[in-house]
């Protein structure tokens, strides 16, 4: 569990977002309490007849469906930087910047994370937008995004539906993957919940894979 200091800079992290965070929980707990309506008796018969095993198909297809998501917005962008004469988006580092880019990552991101006009808050990909849409372009980049939120909400759905099941079989619901989540974060990143120091995000891959093969699991 969080020691009071990690409580207090999580609080710190999230100052004036606390009504958001508050209202995300609230909205998760009532999607616990709709998954355990609609697998009791007075529910859903085809949400009863589901078991982990036939999940599967659909943890796999929401997955996919969010990363399309995200791959429609990128494309938009893309021509929307097209249109106004700005340089695409460009995942190839700069020179001797090539860090925390690992085999597995290669070029899936968008953006280089180490050139200068890289900012992951002002689009998909971390490349710059025109500073100026017309109102037709944001009201069609505002539909991708909505669409984003629907998927996200679809694969989110997954793992409740899987804890409501473990719930069933007298195992942890899906609390216990949020605590395990949780643990593991704060353990991963020893240079900010810890005493170790990192020059950068290359070290702290490299850090994370150690912890990995300490933990015995280096797929995760």
């Amino acid at each position: 569990m969080p020691t009071p200091e990690i409580e207090r800079r999580w609080r710190e992290a999230v100052r004036g977002r606390a009504d958001e965070i508050e209202a995300a929980g609230a909205s998760f707990t009532d999607v616990l309490r709709l998954m355990a309506h609609l697998r009791s008796a007075d529910g859903c018969p085809w949400d009863r007849e589901q078991s982990l095993a036939s999940l599967r198909q659909y943890v796999r297809e929401e997955a996919d469906e969010v990363c399309e998501a995200i791959d429609r917005i990128l494309a938009l962008e893309e021509e929307l930087r097209h249109r106004h004469g700005q340089p695409p988006a460009d995942p190839s580092p700069p020179a001797g910047q090539d860090k925390a880019r690992t085999s597995k990552k290669g070029h899936t991101i968008g953006h280089h994370p180490h050139r200068d006009d890289f900012d992951a808050a002002v689009s998909a990909s971390g490349a710059p937008l025109p500073a100026e849409l017309t109102a037709e372009q944001q009201r069609e980049l505002d539909g991708l995004y909505r669409e984003l939120y629907k998927e996200l909400g679809d694969l989110l759905l997954q793992a409740a539906f899987q804890g409501d099941i473990l719930h069933a079989m007298g195992r942890p619901g899906v609390g216990h993957s949020l605590e395990l989540l949780i643990a593991k974060l704060i353990h991963r990143h020893p240079h900010v919940y810890g005493d170790r120091e990192v020059i950068d995000s290359a070290e702290v891959l490299r850090n994370w894979e150690e912890i990995k093969r300490a933990e015995g699991l280096a797929g995760e």
